[in-house]
């Protein structure tokens, strides 16, 4: 055993993850050091900085082209993080779906990142990547997906400037995963919940109708809303009619939206909004898993 070799077993590092390895929780891949959280709009960027505790800096939005944002803004962007590692949030171009007899197999859920037609089937469309949930008391399931191709671009810019990417999800995914297992705490019991979750991240709003133990409509759209948050409610208008009057709304924003709140009463008025927002909540959720 050489001296290095020796060390790094006393100071613990030969246990950590390796950085490159998607698999470990960012927390385990990078203990005590810096990153960053970019958001990936149709024609924005947004960044936010990851402190070595977890802790996170207001979000910066810029409405361009990503690659002429990157070009000015690179290099003071990289100065917030420890070797230029940072976390993607593709908040534009990909689908979230309600699907129903998704396999379940053993390990599906990770064999869809490898031989996703495995899993899919006849759903299965060539040069697109996938994750999924499963709805734990049915036979329905959450599906989205992503171009290959548009993923690989975006790692390839980031390159570019000199970024190292760790990690690309879909923003909207990981918040409407968190809110169903934040909130689903009574399943079995005599009173399961129902509800509609909003879900919203950086333009885009996905909505999704829970009946107890059953998931029953899904809405995603994509480049919704910038500063301007009524068109969330346009989206959202039609589910009012078809939700029995004691349903609430389970609000969850990748950081608090001001002024959401007051447009989702004027279109739902009289139901109960509960609001699981927080500031630097999708960087928390993506950093600590």
């Amino acid at each position: 055993m050489t001296s290095s070799d020796l060390k790094s077993v006393l100071n613990f590092s030969s246990f950590r993850s390796e950085p490159d390895d998607p698999s470990a929780a960012w927390k385990k891949r990078f203990p005590g050091k810096r990153s960053v959280l970019f958001g990936v709009g149709r024609s924005s960027l947004s960044w936010q900085a990851i402190g070595k505790g977890g802790g996170t800096e207001d979000v910066e939005t810029v409405r361009a082209d990503p690659k002429e944002i990157l070009t000015s803004s690179a290099a003071s962007i990289k100065d917030k993080t420890d070797d230029g590692w940072c976390l993607v949030s593709m908040n534009t171009r990909y689908t979230i779906s309600l699907e129903n007899n998704l396999s379940r197999r053993p390990g599906s859920e990770e064999l869809l990142k490898t031989n996703a037609r495995s899993v899919l089937g006849g759903r299965y469309e060539r040069g697109k990547l996938y994750a999924m949930t499963h709805n734990p008391e049915t036979n329905s399931s959450l599906l989205v997906s992503f171009e290959e191709d548009q993923t690989r671009r975006a790692e390839s810019m980031f390159r570019e400037f000199g970024f190292r990417v760790g990690r690309i999800c879909c923003g909207t995914y990981v918040l409407l995963r968190h809110a169903l297992s934040v909130t689903n705490t009574s399943k079995g019991s005599d009173k399961p919940l129902s509800t509609l979750y909003v879900v919203l991240c950086e333009g885009a709003v996905c909505a999704l109708v829970q009946d107890q133990d059953r998931w029953l409509e899904l809405r995603s759209r994509t480049d919704v809303y910038d500063a301007d948050i009524s068109a969330v409610g346009d989206i959202l208008a039609p589910f009012h009619a078809r939700l029995a009057p004691e349903v609430g709304i389970t609000l969850i924003c990748d950081t608090p939206l001001s002024g959401v709140e007051e447009v989702l009463s004027s279109h739902f008025p009289g139901r109960a909004i509960t609001d699981l927002s927080k500031p630097g909540l999708l960087a928390g959720l993506l950093t600590q898993n």
